[in-house]
């Protein structure tokens, strides 16, 4: 059946095709109700293309389409054994010994022609040659079925003896499955292949305009499989690394192994093209492909995932390719191209050319596993060269004009420059001592050190060159005193002396204990950008070409190709770069038309490039809202020594609030002590912040938030949840990673807005052992005010004294006497001052003043230098009523501080906000432990005193320390915190029991004894009683108690009414519970409040006042070694239960320590903070 008469009968039904092992063609086809082959869905952002691009939709894929496949030419399990089944009267009487071998047919040929010779020579009539004829054909196909028995059984015998001439590996389990699966597979792999193909067909912009539409009309890969021949293991290699040899090759027209009846179902490989050119359909066919491959493959393993680091993939010669290529479709005008003298062996000679240098011997293709499902393919890592000198250099003196150049070495990869060093003042001795930086994507290339003469006048000459190879660099990444000899015409011209030091990109590390060792956030690295397309308002609607130039830190380093459109450009071109200073790299996009005028431009940071990308946010707004830019940009990190700024701080881009609500252990994984666990969150491996420790819960409640600045979305926040010991040292419960990325959104403006995610999170704890519980918390994002750093600022206004400078300069110019050199100098430093005036732009300028009238923001402290009054000690940083430390410096191993720190915290309320740094032996003592030195100010006034320039503080208490530090501070964009993280919530609670009304009446008498308990939520010991007011329905007691509340907005209080018996027992006459949070904490506040019965029943009224002061308290203790956690019997009541809710929580201190240190705090803080400052801060 012809396509065409396929393409007669109804839509065809999907269809699986099953193959019986052993036989290539043996198909059992089930039906599946489906719909023919889908039309092709065009890719997105192709809207705005030219109509006669639209992709088209195939006419026929895969072979059943192509081959007009039904249902009776399906084969079943009989269709196999055809040959064999099918014997023959004459099969059953000749003996074998007659036939089988190669000669019977030639004999019976010689026979037949012999006898008929004879009959015509007698003049016999055309009748008995006849039934010569038939008898020969019948004893002919007798004779042939037994040759090739003979050739199978020859086949069978070969196959199971063991070879001495080669030690080729069989894999015929491989092509036993692709012969299984192929008839399965092919349709869906043609369709793919035609979706993706004709999808570039229809928006590739470099399509000449005269061709109005290009695409494939008719596409299968046929009926056979591809086939591997041999694969053969090289032996005498490392451990760690595997050669093989592969032959595949794939032969969809060769019929050799089929008989009549499959040969039936047989479906050739078709390619048919189809180009409209000027409303002409032309068509191209493409048949009969064979090809033939030998490659060599190596393996090099590693022990993490994915195992495999890296393949090399070399052809050990050019591969054997044959094809029909047809121009016209029509037998008439229909043309073999191969059959144009000397085509094939044009074909041959240029597939030689462009692919010795990358796949043939001794090149080989090198792919990095890891990087290749990671996504982003960049190089591996960084080739730090550092060229020294030429020694005993032989110059030619016959040069020209007698007058030699000034040397330079250039790094080239593939005749490609990747970089050079300056040119040396010396021409006989030239000396350089210079580092240069060049990527590296495998070690197979080589890399080519060419050595340049420099001219004024005359082009720069090639002195000589060396080819080196970078292979050793693997097990030997840092080669010193390297000497290699520069050759000229195979003579050595000088010794080129140089050091080598390869640096990989870092990847995350899988350590023994399990954990996942992150990758470092350093400021060195690679970055590849990728232009992908751009979006502009085209008010003319016709098609023109552009191109993108990309600019790093005012200097061009890429240029894409022209493309063309209407309003919508894809260039796909992308640029990698080594990045010594990635916060302060800036990368501008200008869009020109092809007059190389400037349609539009954009100027990005680095690091906002790279959050986009992490973010999936990476449609960048063009200037003048005229469109958009589509940029992906990649990011590795390098560690690269004393040539870049490893490590530098960035700003936050704001704060993660995590409420932690509770958490459920499977078990207790303490079967001998009990467990006291908290949660403790940590960022960059470093602890920023914790909960309170419980005492003995396996189900604890804890409601504590926990505020976590962030500077990337990338960025991971780790909850570890704890056991707090004293011997042995806390251990983990279980962990759990939290990646901020989704909570991240920009608007239209492409600032960050806030999040703030109001549903319970509930998470699996995990081990190394496996899961071990879960943990339930509330997360939120707020964004920083996208403003100028201190640094920042000094740096504006430099550009602007540079602008400044530069204007007069340019005034005192004449310019039709200046060089063309100091004009693309004044440019060219117009252009980059225009640069950094547009990435400042972005950002608001607030001067101190300014900043400290935002409540919410960001404390950034940085600890420059100081004094300690002995070495192995920590420095903690506090903040208002956090009971753990919210930095904690690294450990001190001298008494003077050089290196010093930088961390953060969040401030939510500036003007109530303190700022604690205590000395201390152990970093992991709470706030109420004594420290060696101790400094308490209010953070608004160390943001004053500290801000501009670096301050002394000088901490008192068993010893003295001194200590330098500077701050800067980041303002939220809070539209309205939480009223548990607010001063409010916390301080001191004044409660009066004026009376009551209405009360029931207890005793035979009609009154009652009445008096008051309260207990502080689910609590069953009462923490106040009031006086017994006798025989009365209507008592007054005017009776007042006050009380530390540390979590108002969460903390109810019970008020239980009981009449007085005697010796007897005490009645209930009803109680009543009051939520703190109906407290107004900035008034006093007289409530009415309700008393219920046990039956439920009206009870009366209680009559209540209510006075809160709010304050930082602390809901931490000194820890006890008899027992840790046992915070009740030291006169700290949490309050909270196993399977109390949320809302059921307190801490509440009562003790003097915290009693003198919170009424130093309320009478008088910020007098006692000033004089210290003008004592102790010097500026």
């Amino acid at each position: 059946m012809s396509p065409n008469d396929y393409k007669k009968q109804s839509a065809p039904s999907n269809t699986k095709a099953e193959l019986i092992p052993g036989n290539l063609s043996t198909i059992e086809v089930k039906e599946e109700s489906s719909e023919g082959v889908a039309a092709y869905n065009k890719p997105p952002m192709t809207s705005t293309v030219n109509q006669s691009h639209f992709s088209r939709v195939a006419s026929y894929v895969g072979w059943k389409q192509i081959g007009g496949w039904e249902e009776v030419d399906s084969l079943g399990e009989y269709d196999s054994l055809f040959e064999l089944n099918e014997d023959t009267f004459l099969d059953n009487i000749i003996p074998d010994k007659f036939y089988g071998k190669w000669y019977h047919p030639i004999l019976l040929f010689i026979i037949a022609g012999f006898s008929s010779f004879l009959l015509g020579y007698f003049k016999f009539s055309f009748a008995p040659v006849y039934l010569i004829a038939v008898a020969a054909a019948l004893v002919y196909r007798a004779l042939i079925k037994g040759y090739r028995s003979s050739i199978r059984e020859l086949i069978e015998k070969e196959s199971a003896v063991e070879k001495i001439e080669d030690d080729y590996e069989s894999v015929e389990w491989a092509n036993l499955l692709f012969v299984k699966y192929w008839p399965i597979l092919e349709p869906s792999l043609s369709q793919k292949i035609v979706t993706q193909v004709n999808g570039q067909l229809a928006s590739n912009m470099s399509i000449p305009k005269w061709i109005k539409a290009i695409w494939i009309d008719e596409f299968t890969l046929g009926i056979k499989p591809p086939r591997i021949g041999y694969v053969k293991t090289l032996q005498n290699t490392h451990l760690d690394v595997v050669v093989m040899d592969w032959n595949v090759s794939f032969t969809p027209h060769d019929q050799a192994d089929m008989n009549a009846r499959q040969v039936r179902n047989f479906v050739n490989s078709k390619v048919l093209l189809k180009i409209n050119v000027m409303g002409v359909i032309l068509p191209m066919t493409l048949s009969d492909l064979a090809i033939d491959i030998k490659a060599r493959l190596k393996f090099q393993l590693m022990a993490a995932l994915p195992i495999i680091e890296t393949i090399n993939i070399q052809l050990l010669k050019v591969p054997n390719v044959d094809f029909i290529a047809s121009l016209f479709n029509i037998s008439v005008f229909n043309m073999d191209l191969l059959t144009l003298p000397g085509f094939l062996t044009l074909a041959n000679k240029m597939a030689y050319k462009y692919m010795s240098e990358i796949l043939l011997p001794p090149f080989s293709l090198q792919l990095n596993l890891p990087q290749l499902l990671s996504g982003s393919a960049t190089s591996i890592g960084i080739l730090e060269i550092n060229v020294k000198a030429v020694k005993g250099f032989k110059r030619n003196f016959g040069e020209l004009l007698g007058k030699p150049g000034h040397p330079y070495v250039s790094f080239l990869f593939s005749n490609r420059v990747i970089a050079k060093t300056s040119a040396s003042k010396d021409p006989n001795s030239p000396i350089w001592h210079e580092v240069v930086h060049i990527p590296i994507k495998s070690f197979t290339e080589p890399l080519s050190v060419i050595l340049f003469d420099k001219h004024k006048t005359l082009k720069d000459k090639n002195l000589g060159g060396i080819e080196f190879n970078l292979n050793s660099l693997r097990h030997r990444p840092h080669q010193k005193r390297l000497k290699s000899p520069i050759l000229k015409n195979s003579k050595s011209i000088g010794y080129l002396h140089f050091d080598l030091h390869f640096r990989p990109v870092l990847e995350q590390k899988k350590l023994p204990n399990g954990k996942v060792e992150e990758i470092p956030d350093l400021n060195t690295g690679l970055a590849k950008i990728v232009i992908q397309e751009s979006r502009l308002i085209n008010e003319i609607e016709k098609k023109f070409d552009t191109y993108v130039e990309l600019y790093i830190n005012a200097k061009k380093v890429f240029t894409t190709k022209k493309v063309s459109g209407v309003d919508n450009w894809r260039w796909k071109s992308q640029y990698e770069s080594i990045i010594l200073d990635r916060s302060m790299t800036r990368c501008k996009f200008v869009i020109k038309d092809k007059k190389s005028q400037i349609i539009s431009s954009s100027v990005q940071n680095l690091n906002a490039l790279i959050d986009r990308t992490s973010m999936s946010k990476d449609i960048i707004p063009l200037k003048n809202g005229v469109g958009d830019l589509k940029i992906m940009t990649y990011w590795k990190p390098v560690e690269l020594g004393l040539y870049g700024k490893g490590t530098i701080y960035t700003a936050p881009i704001g704060t993660v609030r995590i409420l932690i609500n509770k958490a459920k252990f499977t078990n207790n994984v303490d079967k001998i002590m009990e467990v006291n666990p908290y949660t403790r969150v940590l960022t960059n491996d470093l602890e920023i912040g914790r909960t309170n420790e419980l005492l003995n819960e396996l189900n604890p409640i804890w409601n504590q938030a926990i505020y976590v600045a962030i500077t990337s979305p990338n960025q991971k926040i780790l909850l570890e949840c704890m056991d707090s010991r004293l011997i042995g040292g806390d251990r983990s419960l279980g962990q759990l990673e939290i990646s901020p990325r989704g909570l991240l959104r920009k608007g239209d403006d492409d600032r960050y807005e806030e999040f703030i995610n109001e549903n319970a999170i509930s998470s699996q704890l995990t081990t190394r052992k496996g899961l071990s519980g879960e943990i339930t918390y509330y997360i939120s994002f707020y964004p920083s005010l996208p403003i100028l750093t201190r640094e920042e600022i000094e740096d504006l206004e430099k550009v602007r004294e540079r602008r400044r400078q530069l204007l007069q300069k340019k005034a005192s110019l004449d310019p039709l006497t200046e060089s063309k050199e100091l004009k693309e100098r004044i440019l060219d430093e117009e252009c980059e001052i225009h640069e950094l005036e547009d990435i400042f732009s972005n950002k608001m300028k607030l001067d101190l003043n300014e900043l400290i009238q935002y409540p919410s923001g960001i404390l950034t402290i940085s600890v420059q230098g100081g004094e300690l009054p002995f070495p192995g000690l920590y420095v903690q940083t506090f903040l208002d009523s956090l009971g753990h430390a919210s930095i904690i410096s690294p450990k001190c191993s001298i008494r003077t501080i050089k290196t010093g720190w930088i961390g953060e915290a969040t401030i939510k309320e500036l003007e109530w906000s303190v700022t604690t740094f205590k000395v201390v032996k152990n970093k992991s003592l709470n706030k109420a432990e004594v420290g060696i030195s101790e400094f308490v100010i209010p953070t608004i006034e160390l943001i004053n005193n500290c801000y501009r320039e670096p301050c002394i503080l000088n901490l008192s208490g068993i010893s003295t320390a001194k200590l330098m530090v500077q701050v800067s501070y980041f303002p939220l964009h809070v539209t309205k915190l939480p009223l548990s993280d607010l001063i409010t919530n916390t301080g001191d609670l004044t409660i009066t029991i004026k009376g009551a009304n209405d009360l029931i009446a207890g005793d035979r008498n009609g009154y009652s004894d009445p008096y008051v308990k309260l207990y502080l939520n689910n609590n069953e010991k009462s923490f106040f009683k009031t006086k017994i007011s006798k025989k009365t329905l209507n008592p007054v007691w005017n009776e007042s108690t006050t009380l530390q509340i540390n979590d108002r907005v969460n903390t109810f209080i019970k008020f239980k009414v009981v009449d007085w018996d005697g010796a007897l027992s005490n009645d209930l006459l009803g109680w009543a519970m009051l939520p703190l949070s109906q407290i107004d904490p900035a008034a006093l506040t007289k409530l009415e409040v309700p008393i219920v019965t046990e039956k439920e029943d009206k009870g009366g009224f209680l009559q209540l006042e209510f006075t809160f002061s709010p304050r930082y308290t602390l809901g931490v203790q000194k820890r006890s070694k008899n027992n840790i956690g046992d915070l009740a019997q030291k006169g700290i009541d949490t309050g909270i239960r196993a399977g109390t809710t949320v809302l059921n929580t307190s801490v509440v201190t009562i003790g003097k320590m915290m009693d003198e240190g919170q009424v130093r705090l309320r009478t008088g803080i910020v007098k006692g903070v000033e004089k210290k400052l003008t004592g102790s801060v010097h500026f």
